[in-house]
């Protein structure tokens, strides 16, 4: 045989057996703007070739953001495009959220206390640290559509935070 052919037995064929080199990419490898929502479309046929979840991480933290009375955009973008059904997020407290009063907060991305309800901090989800689910997650009922590009935003109410930090992940599938 020649070089780089491929052997069959009865393990199968591996990519050792066909000389192939299997690794990751590296987002360094990826070219500035090589990747577009057009690439990312999904396809208009019935089937479920190309179709995924899309995932979307949002962070907040005190010493960068703040936390005064207000709504702060976490992602300073609309990064969630229109039409987008998030169907579920997991929220990962690194830091307990803190006030010296009675602070509530709030996550949204299409209205009010759409994805987390306003809650005081001194209480769940926010006042210990660790990954929560905070929905049903992947139900049509709570499920949350976009319609317009949209940034994912802490909505923080009644006090000023004096401390705290998290990450959500949002996962979500666009629709036409």
């Amino acid at each position: 045989m020649g070089t780089g052919a491929a052997v069959a037995t009865g393990d199968g064929i591996t990519a050792a057996k066909m000389n192939l080199k299997l690794e990751s990419v590296d987002t360094g490898e990826i070219t500035d703007l090589a990747v577009t929502a057009a690439k990312l479309a999904q396809p208009t046929a019935q089937g479920v070739t190309g179709i995924g979840f899309r995932v979307c991480r949002a962070t907040y933290s005190f010493a960068v953001d703040g936390g005064a009375v207000g709504t702060i955009a976490l992602l300073g973008a609309t990064s969630i495009t229109p039409n987008a059904v998030i169907c579920g997020w997991v929220i990962n407290i690194t830091a307990a959220l803190t006030s010296a009063g009675a602070a509530t907060a709030a996550l949204q991305v299409e209205g009010a206390d759409d994805l987390i309800a306003a809650a005081l901090v001194s209480g769940a989800p926010w006042s210990s640290t660790g990954r929560k689910s905070v929905l049903p997650a992947f139900t049509g009922a709570t499920s949350v559509r976009t319609t317009a590009a949209r940034d994912v935003s802490l909505v923080i109410a009644v006090a000023d935070l004096t401390a705290g930090a998290f990450d959500v992940y949002l996962f979500y599938i666009v629709v036409a």
